[in-house]
Order: structure tokens, then sequence, then C-alpha cells
């Protein structure tokens, strides 16, 4: 009988402090419901006006360049200067530019379609190596071929640090882009194409 007691007792005891657990949650969740229902301060309109404002773009430094392009009756090569943005390199920038060909409808790119910058470095000397994709090889004609050789060459040697270019395709020195016009040793500008 005592035993049934005590357990009694020992049942009272954890119901209630089991109800006294649940009061003081239904406490809690009340409380944290009231702070809910209180309404935040919006910020003020000049914050918003920030936020929602579009960022102003950087002003960045342009460079003109002259870009050598045939002339549409093929007689020679004409001269288009753009208006680039001035990168660390920019030899590199300035060819990616004549590869996107000529914005004046009298003059055309002297090189194949399809034709791609892989490479560009300029050594100490002064030497500047191009290498392009194969596309480059499908210059027919020995005054064709002549107009895209020089078109990079005059290009590229409008910056002081280039002396002369050597040419490369898919990574390979090439003696001749067409089988017309040596570049087995590094190429000079010749301007006498542009007058």
């Amino acid at each position: 009988m005592r035993r049934y007691i005590a357990l009694a007792l020992i049942m009272l005891l954890l119901a209630g402090t089991v109800g006294c657990g649940l009061t003081g949650l239904e406490d809690q969740i009340a409380s944290w419901k009231e702070m809910v229902k209180e309404p935040i301060d919006p910020p003020p309109d000049e914050v918003i006006d920030e936020l929602l404002q579009e960022p102003e773009p950087e002003e960045t430094e342009k460079i003109t360049v002259k870009l050598y392009f045939a002339r549409q009756n093929g007689d020679g090569l004409g001269v288009e200067e753009r208006e680039i943005p001035k990168v660390t390199g920019i030899a590199r920038a300035t060819i990616e530019e004549l590869l996107k060909g000529p914005r004046t409808e009298d003059l055309k790119s002297a090189l194949p379609a399809g034709t791609r910058l892989l490479d560009i470095n300029i050594t100490p000397e002064g030497t500047c190596i191009v290498d392009f994709s194969y596309h480059i090889t499908e210059v027919s004609g020995s005054k064709a071929e002549a107009l895209a050789v020089f078109s990079i060459v005059n290009t590229l040697s409008q910056f002081p640090t280039v002396n002369n270019v050597s040419f490369m395709v898919e990574g390979e020195k090439v003696d001749s882009i067409g089988g017309n016009i040596s570049t087995a040793e590094p190429v000079t500008a010749d301007y006498g194409l542009s007058e």
C-alpha cells in the first residue's frame, strides 16, 4: 500500500513539473508573438534612394589606335583610327579590334574569315610574336597575303615596344602564311602599302 501511495505522489510531482514547464513555454511563445507584432521602423527615404541608385560606371582611360585594313578595291591598306580602353595588354586588345573588322565602308578586313588570335608576346628586343589560328593560312594570292601580313605588322608597329613581328600558326613558327611572303624572319612594317 505504501508503495502505491509513494508512486501516486511521484506521479503528482511529475505532472506538476511538466505542467509548469508547458505554462512557461506558453508564456515564452506569447512574449515572442508580442515582439513580432511591434512594427519595425523603415529606413529613411534617403537611404532607400541611395540603395536603389544604379552604380556609376567607372571611367576607363581610352587610347586611340591605328588599325590597318585592306581597301575595298584591294590596292593597298587604309587606316582606321579607333578608341579602345587602355589596358595592360594593349597589343592584344588592338589585334582583337583588327579582327573585328573595319567600321568604314571603303575598307575591309585583310585577314581571312574566322582568323583568331591565339597568343601574343613581345620580347625584350622588340619582336612581337603573334600566334593565329589556321584560318590565316586561307589567304589566297600574293597581293592578298601581303595585305594580310602588313595589316598585322603595321598595326602592331605603332607601339614603341614593337620593332618587328614574328608569325606562328597554331603554335608553330611558319615561313609563310600563304606561300608567297616570307615570314621566316621577323617582318618590319611597310607603310608604303597605305599611301
